[in-house]
């Protein structure tokens, strides 16, 4: 800021201009509403930044082909009607052993292109705090989903209906190996 309160521009090397007019047509701004408005933060052409794509060749090779996100799948009970599916209850389980039990059994299913499960995590006792949700597999299920481990596995996921287990169970959709 200079003493008189205004902003000083001189001593900026990048300049922002916006031309809004269009001079061939003569038309208002308003009726050319796809307009491609350029804007340069560079000073010369030689200098400018190309954009570079995030997986570069100092990526490790996992991450090249990256593994999509586990989807939540409010439409999944629709699957489970009429299909064949399994189930796997993880109660009385701890919270590591229920995280290993899945792993092995997402792997075992996948290999053999069984698509449909059920995952009983059970919703815990609840607290005289008044929290429903208290059971520890329970809370930790979506956390697991969100790891890479996982994503090679489940395609998508969703809270079961109540004839299936309600909220104490997840419908999982595995991956197929295409």
């Amino acid at each position: 800021m200079t003493p008189t309160g205004n902003c000083s521009l001189s001593n900026l090397s990048h300049k922002i201009k916006l031309n809004l007019n269009h001079s061939k047509t003569k038309k208002k701004l308003e009726d050319l509403p796809n307009q491609k408005i350029s804007i340069n933060l560079g000073g010369d052409k030689k200098k400018a930044i190309k954009p570079t794509s995030i997986v570069n060749e100092k990526t490790p090779p996992s991450l090249k082909n990256s593994i999509k996100p586990v989807v939540l799948d409010q439409q999944l009970f629709k699957q489970f009607k009429n299909k064949e599916y399994k189930k796997i209850d993880l109660h009385g389980l701890t919270v590591d052993e229920a995280h290993q039990s899945l792993i092995e059994y997402f792997k075992s299913n996948y290999n053999k292109e069984n698509f449909l499960h059920i995952v009983i995590t059970g919703l815990g006792n609840k607290s005289s705090g008044g929290e429903f949700f208290t059971g520890k597999i329970r809370k930790q299920f979506p956390f697991w989903l969100e790891t890479e481990l996982f994503q090679k596995f489940v395609k998508s996921y969703c809270p079961c209906k109540i004839q299936h287990g309600g909220l104490g169970a997840f419908y999982i959709k595995l991956k197929s190996k295409v």
